[in-house]
C-alpha cells in the first residue's frame, strides 16, 4: 500500500493512505507528480478544510463526493471551466463540504487520500493556518 507524507512548512507531519482502488486514476496522476510542494489556505467555503489551487496538476473524475468526507480526507476537485472552478487539493481538518457554483451550491471531489492517524494534530494545524496564515505543504511518497 502506499503512503503519503505530508510535511507543513511550520511543523506537522502527516502520512496518509493513497486510495488506490477507489481513485486508481487521481492515485497514478499524484504517485507521478511527487514530490509538489504547494501553497495551501483555509478555505472560505468547504469549511474545516486547507486548500491550493495547484497550477501544474488536474486529474479525471471519479470516487466523486460532496458530504462524508470526515477529518483527514484529502480530496482533488477537478476543474470545471464552463462554472469557472478551478482544480483545487483540499485537506479536511475538521467538518468539510465541497463547495462549488452547482444549483445545489456543492461540487464533487476526488477523494483520494485519508490520514487515520494525528487528526487533533491536524486540527490544530488547521487552526493555525486559519488563524496564521497560508503555508507551505510538501507532498512525497512515505
Amino acid at each position: 500500500m502506499n503512503r503519503l507524507k505530508l510535511e507543513f512548512e511550520r511543523g506537522g507531519v502527516f502520512y496518509a493512505r493513497l486510495l488506490e482502488d477507489e481513485a486508481p486514476k487521481t492515485c497514478k496522476t499524484i504517485r507521478e507528480h511527487l514530490p509538489f510542494e504547494y501553497l495551501f489556505y483555509q478555505s472560505i467555503v468547504s469549511g474545516q478544510a486547507l486548500v491550493t489551487l495547484p497550477p501544474d496538476l488536474t486529474v479525471e473524475r471519479e470516487n466523486q463526493r460532496v458530504a462524508n468526507t470526515p477529518a483527514g480526507t484529502i480530496a482533488f476537485l477537478v476543474r470545471d471551466e464552463p462554472i469557472l472552478v478551478p482544480d483545487e487539493i483540499y485537506i479536511a481538518y475538521g467538518l468539510f463540504i465541497s463547495r462549488g457554483l452547482t444549483v445545489d451550491s456543492r461540487q464533487p471531489v476526488n477523494v483520494f487520500a485519508q490520514i487515520d492517524e494525528d487528526l487533533g494534530e491536524l486540527a490544530g494545524v488547521g487552526r493555525r493556518v486559519l488563524m496564521e496564515g497560508a503555508e507551505s505543504v510538501r507532498f512525497s511518497l512515505a
